[in-house]
This record gives C-alpha cells, sequence and structure tokens, in this order.
C-alpha cells in the first residue's frame, strides 16, 4: 500500500495501492487524510478518504489482468477446522502459499514453529472492524496479539489479514502491531517502538509518496536502518507498479502548451528533429491513477543546509487537448516531488502528459516519474528503462524488499514460476547522501531480495494479492529460521533467504534472488554456518579455486564472490583448511549441513558460508 502525500498540505492523499489490483475498489472515510474524489462526485470535506485496494467485491474484473489469475474462492485450500462451542468454524486462511514456500516441510522437519520469537506488523489497522474475536475462534490467529497502536476508523485492517497470513507460516511466534497511518514520523516511531517491545522480526506494506527516489536519510529509512543494527530482521513489500515508469535525462524545449498562459520549457520527450512536449498515455475508463515525479535535488526534509534547486510540474491532458489535471506547486527550496491524480470518467482513454520547469534557474540533470494504479499504459520506448520503482525506505540496503508470485504460479502447484507482473521493479540508485550532498558517483540501493507468495485467502481478503501480501509470508518464514538459530544477525538472515531461493522468471529487477525456500533456509540457518554475503573487499572465484580446487565444485554461486575478502588471508584459509584443519583467531566453520561434516574455516573474517555447500560438496 502506498501513501500519497497532497501538495501543499501537511496532511495528505492516501493511496492503499495494496494491489489485489482489479479485485476492486473501497472507499473507507480516515480523519486526517484527503483524496480527490470530485472526479466521482464526492464533496471535499473535512472528513477526508482514503482509497483501500483491498475489497472483497471485484469491480470491472474484465478490464483487470490480476482479476483473471485469481482462483476461484473454492479452490482455495483452508488450514484447518476447529470446534467451536459444539460448532464446527473453518479456519478461512489458505495455505497455498504457506506450501508453495515449503515452510509445511521446514516446520515438521525442522521442528519449528516460530516459538520464542516476535514479529511486528505495520499497516493500516488490525482490528478496527472488530474482526479479531472471529480470527481468534476458528484458529486464523492466536489470543494475545499485541496492538501497541490500532489505525482509524474506516481503515481496512489489512494488518489483521497480513497477521494470519504470518500465523499460517509461523504459529508460535507472538505477534505485535502498529498502526503506519498517522504520518511518517509516527511510521518511524512504530518501527523503534516495535524494536523496544523485543521483536526479533518487523514488517510493513506501507509507503508515503514523498519518500525519495533518489536519497538515502528520510525519517521512515533512518528507522529501519537503526533497528537492524540493532538486530532486527526488517522485511517491507516491494509495493505494485511493476516497471510503469519513464526515466530520462531532461531534455529542455521551449513551447506554448494548451491551456497555460505563455512559453514554457518543457521536457522533449520526441527528438531535436522532430520534439513534442507531450507524453502520450492510455488510461482505462474508470481507471484512477496517481503520477508520482521527482527530479535529481536533495529533499529540504532530509538533513539541514539542502532543498531542491530547482522545480518541475505535471499538466494532464485529455484527448481533445483539454487539461484534466496539473500538478504545479514550485518546489524550489522545497522537495523535488509533485504528485497528480486523476480518475478517467471521460468517453476516452488517449491522454497527453507535459512536464515542465516552474522554479529555478537551471533545469534538473534527471527525472523519473512512477504511475500508480492500474490499466494504465506509457507509450514511450523508455518506459521501464531505468532504476525502478522501489522508493524510500524499500530502497534500505539492509532491509529485505520482497516481492510477490501468485501461489498457483509456482512449479510447486504446477505454475510457470513467473511473478506478478504488477511486482515492483527494483534496481533503484542513490544520488544524494543522507545530509543531501551530491555523490560523486551514483550508488547502487537495495533492490527487490526475493520473492514471496501473494493470492491466498484471509478473513479480510480473499484472495489477498499483491507484495503485501508476500512480505508477511517472508517475515514468516525468518521467524522459523530464527527459533532455529536465534544467534542469526539480519544479515545473515538475508544471506541464507537469497542464498536458498529458487530461480523464477521475470525482470531482473523484480524477481531478486528467487522465491523463498523456506525448507532450504531452515535448514541452513540449523546448520550453524554463516552467510557469504558478509565478505568484504575482493578476491575472483578463480583465485580462490587455484588455491582450493577441491572446494571448488562447492561454489556454484559464483555470485557471491564477486565482492569478497582479503586475498592473502581468505586463500590462504581456504586452502589450509579444505581438509579440516582449524585456524585460530575468527574463524568461520564451513560445515555440510547434512552430513555435519566441517569442511573448512576461513580465518580473519565475520562467520560467512560458501554458497550451496550443504547441496553441493562431499556427497551432500
Amino acid at each position: 500500500m502506498r501513501i500519497q502525500p497532497q501538495n501543499g498540505a501537511d496532511w495528505r492523499q492516501a493511496s492503499l495501492d495494496d494491489l489485489r489490483p482489479d479485485a476492486g475498489d473501497q472507499w473507507s472515510s480516515i480523519p486526517g487524510l484527503t483524496v480527490g474524489l470530485d472526479a466521482l462526485g464526492a464533496a471535499m470535506d473535512a472528513a477526508p478518504l482514503i482509497f483501500l485496494t483491498a475489497p472483497a467485491v471485484p469491480v470491472a474484473p474484465t478490464a483487470s489482468p490480476l482479476a483473471m489469475q485469481a482462483p476461484a474462492v473454492s479452490a482455495q485450500p483452508v488450514a484447518g477446522i476447529a470446534a467451536v462451542g459444539g460448532v464446527l468454524s473453518v479456519n478461512p486462511v489458505g495455505n497455498g502459499a504457506d506450501q508453495a514456500m515449503q515452510a509445511n516441510v521446514a516446520r515438521a522437519v525442522g521442528n519449528v514453529t516460530g516459538t520464542g520469537i516476535r514479529i511486528g506488523l505495520l499497516s493500516d489497522s488490525f482490528n478496527v472492524n472488530g474482526g479479531y474475536a472471529a480470527d481468534v475462534a476458528d484458529g486464523a490467529l492466536p489470543a494475545g496479539v499485541t496492538v501497541l497502536k490500532d489505525g482509524p476508523a474506516g481503515s481496512s485492517d489489512e494488518g489483521q489479514a497480513m497477521a494470519e497470513l504470518i500465523h499460517q507460516v509461523a504459529p508460535g511466534a507472538q505477534i505485535y502491531f502498529y498502526t503506519a497511518f498517522d504520518g511518517e514520523t509516527d511510521f518511524a516511531h512504530g518501527i523503534t517502538a516495535l524494536a523496544n517491545a523485543g521483536c526479533n522480526v518487523i514488517v510493513d506494506d506501507v509507503t508515503y509518496l514523498d519518500e525519495p527516489f533518489f536519497q538515502d536519510g528520510s525519517i521512515i529509512q533512518t528507522a529501519v536502518e537503526n533497528v537492524v543494527a540493532r538486530g532486527v530482521s526488517y522485511f517491507t513489500s516491494a509495493s505494485n507498479e511493476g516497471s510503469n515508469f519513464v526515466q530520462r535525462a531532461f531534455s529542455a524545449m521551449t513551447t506554448a502548451l494548451p491551456g497555460l498562459s505563455g512559453n514554457y520549457v518543457a521536457e522533449n520527450f520526441g527528438s531535436a528533429a522532430r520534439p513534442n512536449a507531450m507524453e502520450q498515455l492510455t488510461v482505462a475508463q474508470g481507471s484512477s491513477i496517481t503520477i508520482d515525479l521527482q527530479w535529481d535535488q536533495p529533499f529540504a526534509t532530509i538533513g539541514t543546509g539542502h532543498a531542491s534547486a530547482n522545480s518541475l510540474g505535471l499538466v494532464l491532458y485529455n484527448g481533445n487537448g483539454t487539461i484534466v489535471a496539473s500538478a504545479l506547486a514550485n518546489e524550489t527550496g522545497g522537495n523535488p516531488d509533485q504528485i497528480l491524480q486523476y480518475t478517467n470518467t471521460s468517453g476516452g482513454t488517449g491522454f497527453s502528459l507535459a512536464i515542465v520547469t516552474n522554479g529555478g534557474a537551471v533545469v534538473p540533470g534527471q527525472f523519473k516519474y512512477i504511475v500508480y494504479g492500474q490499466g494504465v499504459t506509457i507509450d514511450d520506448r523508455a518506459a521501464g528503462i531505468g532504476t525502478g520503482t522501489t522508493i524510500g525506505h524499500e530502497m534500505v540496503s539492509t532491509a529485505n524488499t520482497v516481492g510477490a508470485i501468485g501461489y498457483n504460479s509456482t512449479a510447486a502447484n504446477g505454475g510457470n514460476n513467473l511473478v506478478e507482473s504488477f511486482s515492483s521493479d527494483g534496481a533503484s540508485q542513490l544520488l544524494f547522501n543522507a545530509s543531501g550532498t551530491r555523490l560523486a558517483t551514483p550508488t547502487a540501493a537495495g533492490g527487490v531480495n526475493f520473492v514471496a507468495p501473494d493470492g491466498a485467502a484471509t478473513s479480510v481478503f480473499n484472495p489477498f494479492y499483491g507484495t503485501s501480501a508476500a512480505a508477511p509470508n517472508a517475515a514468516g518464514v525468518a521467524a522459523l529460521m530464527l527459533q532455529a538459530n536465534p544467534t542469526l544477525t539480519p544479515a545473515q538472515v538475508t544471506g541464507i533467504l537469497e542464498e536458498t531461493a529458487t530461480s523464477v522468471r521475470g525482470a531482473a529487477g523484480a524477481v531478486g534472488s528467487g522465491l523463498i525456500d523456506a525448507a532450504a533456509a531452515v535448514r541452513m540457518a540449523a546448520s550453524g554456518v554463516a552467510v557469504a554475503s558478509s565478505l568484504t573487499g575482493a578476491v575472483p572465484l578463480a583465485d580462490v579455486a587455484t588455491q582450493a580446487a577441491d572446494l571448488q565444485s562447492a561454489m556454484s554461486s559464483v555470485d557471491l564472490f564477486a565482492a569478497q575478502a582479503g586475498a592473502s588471508v581468505f586463500t590462504a584459509a581456504l586452502a589450509a583448511n579444505a581438509s579440516g584443519a582449524a585456524f585460530g583467531g575468527d574463524t568461520a566453520q564451513i560445515t555440510n549441513a547434512v552430513s555435519g561434516q566441517m569442511l573448512a574455516t576461513v580465518n580473519g573474517f565475520n562467520p560467512v558460508m560458501l554458497p550451496d555447500i550443504a547441496q553441493n560438496s562431499m556427497g551432500a
């Protein structure tokens, strides 16, 4: 889900882009939040609204690709049946996602349920609609969920749906909740409060649209980084925008634009020979879209002494050349962000978008806009090329950003292993540091780490689609791992999940390391070895193999050895320890997780693990 701010307002428009994207739309009142509903015939007033896309009633399913993928309710397996007061009560939570990532096998073989682990949730609300008691009665949730702060009236209780999925995967874990719907400062406070409550794992499915595209250091990013540094494994949904974005170097042209007085310096979407100030969009009738535009300037609200030195604006035209929406606030001296919203109630689907300069003496170097909402096609050959659609705290490198794959699309369920088309592409990049200083060289930020299943039934949404459903499934697996080995660090949890993931199909930035394999991850966690991702320095695999040829076959994941440890110690340690000899000092034992045989000990590093050793070496 994404919360979007209204231009010029301290309290903000909110859109929950949680996307079962076409399963239907539900409008609910939330104090303090506004959304433009005039196109739908709703008046703006002091009790504005929030747009939730987690409904039970489909709207125009034939126009929705996800609706076609949604399994029938009768096809949803259920977790179990409990007798309540002499009446059989059916647990409404489907176990398709649980089985797709082998969590049922992990619990049975690893003898783990998440017992002793606390998982914190941040979403819109947990029990404002009063469904928790029924969940306890039918076994969908345990008694004793701790709600530190619930969401505002009119919320959807998406946090309850997420909790149900977690309980399916890790039934022994304790669940905590804090709303993320009271603004960004309180969201960050909630992250800290959950860590202070002893949560070992935290997961959220909320992103504010004014979180930065190109910068670290926002209040939410910082809160995530701080709790990870304290030992908390943090998971966040990757959002549901796929590759629906355009990123370009700003190419200026001076032109008059319909409905605007005078000339504007606008983006040239054409060429020098054939300039064109209009980007062509197709917007399905009835679709509500949000266009979030940012450019390469620092945020005034991050750090001190920096702000945007220029400004860009958005103007949307219908097929007749009439302005139907615009966002033209001068953001010079503020944050480099403009947000435009529009609901297509017209009779056509063809629209044009102009991006114009409206402040500052120098034009931006580059910009990116992301389109939120379904039924939108960007007619631009540059669409989908660039740094993806993950933003803000989804880019934190030490967090786990989770994409989605339909549980019935996984190979375990006879599917083609293709990730959801809406699952966001996460090849993000930083241009500014947390103080607002432009980096000498752009730096890769965290992207999608792996995918987890969505589409299972819950009592709140049936089916529950989107990365909002995938993220809690991944967090539940982390709880199983931490019960198996409570000494794992967040980096080790991430590394094991990445290393044991199975291949899936999709855009490179959307698949990460692949589909989480809970059984393999728990087995690797329990073996006591740690992860290769904690290595630093540079030793190519070929150099390691030259010194330790008998370990070469064990090193199946060559990519994890692209950035490794210092050559002199690392190579010697591998060579000397291939036969099992031990070194003194800080060592990491490389152990076959199947036979228990020690394969090597690496000296002088944080504990690390050679990829795939358990599966691929010495007779395993």
